[in-house]
């Protein structure tokens, strides 16, 4: 089967997807992002991933054409055209600002360019399942690859990230965790953190500089349900080892446990029963809110 993306409202061949070099996005890094999970097809939370990919065009100056029943429709039809309107699918949505739209130093103006929208639909990865059932291991990266000075907007601008979890991989880990430069933890390099102590559930706050992610929110909701106690308070690299249970959070992976932490344990080395009863109401939250059945 042919892997189909959408650019600029199109479906085309993913190998024949062609993007201007002038284009800022490539460039600059001047855009931004948004990935969602599709289950079965449907797209979960999509009001609150459009609107905040709107939100953060409208931040940096870059209009998005068309409303969230549009887009809605445009993603479905790219779904289906990759044979993924009935399983479960990664979804990214990127917005760059278009073609030459550089500041020229002589003149007094910015050139007008066209936002380019391109669109990826494909399957989870395979490994997925083992991640949320085993665990994985995270590295503790340098403070160097925090992230910048707009911490709360998913810019295209992801190289500390992404040398960050490139060194992680090397490393043997699945992902790397971020910390300020006063030894905070911030998040990981593709996800959001929690730690489990006692029935005490905490996440490092939004006012140290990160993205508080969807899927972030609605599991400490979750997490409220159940009983436990939810704050977002600093936590320190010493704090990840000595927590009963440690999990990173995303929208297409869910909740996946860490269980190591550069060579050493997270509690047992296991998936604890927090992260366990989590991962099964968060699947209930999400079930009911999609009106989905097994």
């Amino acid at each position: 089967m042919t892997l189909h993306v959408e650019l600029n409202g199109r479906l085309v061949p993913a190998s024949e997807a062609q993007v201007s070099p002038f284009d800022a996005g490539y460039l600059h890094g001047d855009g931004v992002f948004d990935t969602l999970r599709a289950y079965r097809g449907e797209l979960f939370a999509f009001d609150e991933h459009f609107r905040r990919l709107h939100t953060q065009c409208e931040r940096i100056g870059i209009e998005l054409a068309g409303d969230e029943s549009v887009w809605r429709v445009r993603l479905q039809a790219l779904l289906q055209k990759n044979s993924l309107a009935n399983t479960d699918a990664r979804v990214r949505i990127q917005v760059t600002r278009g073609g030459n739209s550089l500041l020229d130093p002589g003149d007094a103006h910015i050139n007008v360019a066209s936002p380019v929208t391109f669109v990826q639909a494909v399957p989870l990865p395979e490994e997925l399942p083992r991640w949320q059932r085993d665990g994985v291991r995270a590295m503790a990266a340098s403070a160097a690859y925090a992230r910048g000075n707009l911490p709360a907007i998913k810019s295209l601008n992801y190289l500390p990230n992404m040398i960050a979890l490139r060194q992680a991989r090397i490393e043997g880990c699945h992902e790397a965790l971020l910390f300020n430069s006063q030894g905070k933890l911030l998040e990981g390099a593709t996800s959001n953190i929690f730690l489990v102590q006692g029935t005490r559930l905490r996440t490092p706050s939004t006012r140290l500089g990160i993205l508080a992610g969807i899927t972030r929110r609605r599991v400490m909701a979750v997490a409220a349900d159940l009983g436990m106690r939810v704050e977002e308070a600093a936590s320190e690299l010493r704090d990840l080892v000595v927590a009963d249970e440690v999990f990173l959070t995303s929208s297409v992976r869910e909740i996946v446990p860490i269980v190591g932490v550069d060579n050493m344990k997270v509690a047992d080395g296991h998936s604890g029963p927090w992260t366990q009863q989590l991962q099964w109401a968060y699947n209930e939250h999400r079930r009911s809110s999609m009106g989905q059945e097994d």
